[in-house]
């Protein structure tokens, strides 16, 4: 075989990660096919500080976005640190609220895969790892990522997001 170590060890590993369908739990690939995915282009992040002040002026988006005009934020609470994912015409705007001190780091080409899964998500183990082994085999970096509920958002560099959906969408379908 033509591959790396890693590449055999994980799709040894994936092999058998499909769950036997029961009454309480459906297989991975089940819930993958019912999930709904969409990209957003075009946007930036911010890592900042966690601190009181970041957090004050997080906790008025209303003051910082217009959302009438459907601008995107999505803010990713760490223990230490904040990011702040949002439409690359607000960067500017949004990045001269916060003093420079509290900045840690800035990128102004990510974008957003946006999943929805079914609701039976909850009783599926395996489904982020499928997900996440498949990116990493294709050199697909995630650099920020939000679960809730039964959304994910990953965030990924510009120039690999159309190869990061394609690889989703292939597992979805």
């Amino acid at each position: 075989i033509n591959t790396s170590l890693d590449a055999v060890i994980s799709a040894i590993r994936r092999y058998n990660l499909d769950i036997k369908k029961s009454d309480e739990k459906i297989s991975i690939y089940d819930v993958l096919r019912q999930a709904k995915i969409a990209v957003r282009t075009k946007m930036s992040s911010l890592l900042l500080k966690r601190t009181d002040f970041v957090k004050t002026k997080l906790g008025r988006p209303d003051k910082l976005m217009d959302f009438q005009g459907h601008d995107v934020i999505r803010v990713l609470e760490g223990s230490n640190a904040l990011t702040i994912v949002i439409d690359q015409k607000n960067f500017d705007k949004i990045k001269s609220t916060f003093p420079k001190d509290l900045i840690l780091e800035e990128n102004k080409k990510v974008g957003m895969v946006e999943i929805n899964y079914p609701r039976v998500l909850k009783k599926t183990p395996g489904v982020f790892s499928i997900i996440y082994n498949e990116l990493a085999e294709n050199d697909i970096s995630i650099i920020d990522a939000l679960i809730s509920s039964n959304e994910h958002i990953l965030i990924i560099e510009e120039d690999k997001l159309l190869k990061a959906f394609e690889l989703i969408q292939k597992l979805c379908s």
